[in-house]
């Protein structure tokens, strides 16, 4: 028995020593592993210790940083948000700009005459060609009135002949001033009453009717700008050079048909462009040989000379054209024309306009008498006008639509100064013709 338990004994503490061993063993194994390949979470330091070497790229172990932040800049791989897409006429008409360069928006800052009567001159062929001209105006001399119809079937040939002369998809804006009385241009069917006559009636429904009728007659040969009617008031205006061009004397009576008249222009689909302003009763001399000076206030100009023009901005005038007249005590240093403080703060802002503001014509002296033409051309844009106006001198267009390049290039003219006008042209041609952004 004895020998038995003693036995047992033995072979008791040989398993307990077994059991130590292969303990041992497992632990040593799990801690090699663990520094050989980390394990989740938080790591085992390694029980390995590099031996530094001669090697002249031994440097010492930086310590372990953390995993770095994903790169939030999205990939090729990773799904990407679109961009928001135009919803209405403006949006699109905002991108359409964009895609334009800039020597078509330039183009579109302009309108430009020329001699003929059948066809465009090859001279302004060229100009057209040559500055992607947007727009053109149409004088007395392109219309042959003495034709058995009035003028009107030769016009619409010449206004085909002009837009195939265009080089841009977007449609011209062809004008002429069919104001009624000595101002029709055409022979027309019924001679349509003058502004004074409407005024003497002063009847808005017989003035709306009439320039229905106009307007009419002006889209049927390809004409879609009336540059009308004279909103200049004038307490004597058979002592101004305009005459019977001024509706009135009496300010409201000349706001009350002035605006029917554009009524009646727009309701047919033609352009109105209002003129002269502020306004060219108050001097008896014609811009188109000198540069009249008016020595009114602003005060003035407001009470009287300002009221038929603010009637039309309430009415929603689709342009106003400004005259080359010096207002020296509102502007003493730049004629009307020229002005920011006439366009820039006294049209646009105070009195609240966003349409298309044109110039008088280039070619006047109340102009060329004070300025080069391509120091009016930037001046005109920068004091806050749109579409500069030049007839049949085909150098004289040339050397606007130089300074307007070079202005561009160098930066007098901004990139969103040219875009705000493109825009306020682009608009009323979206309104008036067969222009879409949506669908080019």
């Amino acid at each position: 028995m004895k020998h038995s338990a003693r036995l047992a004994l033995i072979i008791l503490v040989m398993v307990l020593v077994a059991a130590a061993a292969l303990v041992w063993l497992a632990v040593g194994l799990g801690v090699g592993f663990a520094g050989c390949f980390g394990r989740a979470g938080n790591e085992i330091p390694s029980l390995v210790v590099a031996t530094p070497t001669a090697s002249a790229d031994a440097s010492p172990r930086p310590a372990a940083t953390p995993a770095p932040t994903p790169d939030p800049t999205p990939t090729s791989d990773m799904p990407t948000a679109s961009p928001p897409q135009p919803q209405t006429d403006e949006d699109f008409l905002a991108l359409y700009i964009q895609g334009m360069s800039t020597e078509e928006k330039l183009g579109q800052l302009v309108m430009f005459g020329f001699q003929g009567t059948d066809e465009v001159s090859e001279a302004f062929a060229g100009v057209m060609r040559d500055w992607k001209v947007g727009n053109v105006i149409l004088y007395g001399y392109n219309i042959v009135r003495t034709d058995k119809d009035g003028g009107f079937a030769r016009c619409a040939a010449l206004n085909s002949s002009v837009q195939k002369a265009s080089r841009s998809e977007i449609p011209l804006l062809i004008s002429l001033d069919a104001e009624g009385g000595k101002v029709v241009r055409f022979r027309w069917p019924k001679w349509p009453s003058s502004a004074a006559t409407l005024g003497k009636r002063n009847n808005p429904d017989e003035a709306r009717a009439l320039f229905s009728r106009i307007g009419t007659g002006l889209l049927d040969v390809g004409i879609n700008v009336n540059l009308a009617p004279c909103l200049d008031v004038a307490r004597v205006p058979e002592e101004t050079f305009l005459t019977t061009r001024i509706i009135s004397a009496n300010a409201n009576v000349a706001a009350n048909i002035g605006t029917a008249c554009i009524e009646g222009m727009q309701a047919v689909g033609c352009v109105s462009i209002a003129k002269h302003f502020p306004g060219h009763g108050a001097t008896t001399e014609d811009s188109h040989e000198r540069t009249p000076v008016v020595s009114k206030t602003l005060e003035r100009l407001t009470d009287y000379d300002l009221i038929p023009f603010a009637a039309a901005v309430e009415t929603g005038v689709d342009g106003i054209l400004v005259a080359h007249i010096s207002y020296p005590k509102i502007d003493p240093k730049d004629i009307a024309s020229m002005s920011d403080v006439i366009i820039g703060e006294l049209l646009r802002q105070q009195m609240g306009f966003d349409g298309i503001v044109m110039s008088d014509d280039f070619r006047m002296t109340g102009l060329t008498s004070r300025y080069t033409v391509e120091k009016a051309a930037v001046r005109f844009i920068l004091a806050g006008g749109d579409l500069i106006l030049c007839g049949p001198r085909h150098e004289l267009q040339r050397r606007i639509m130089t300074a307007l390049t070079e202005a561009a290039a160098d930066g007098t003219l901004s990139p969103e100064r040219i875009d705000e006008s493109v825009t306020r042209i682009l608009r009323a041609k979206m309104k008036y013709l067969d222009f879409n952004p949506r669908n080019i």
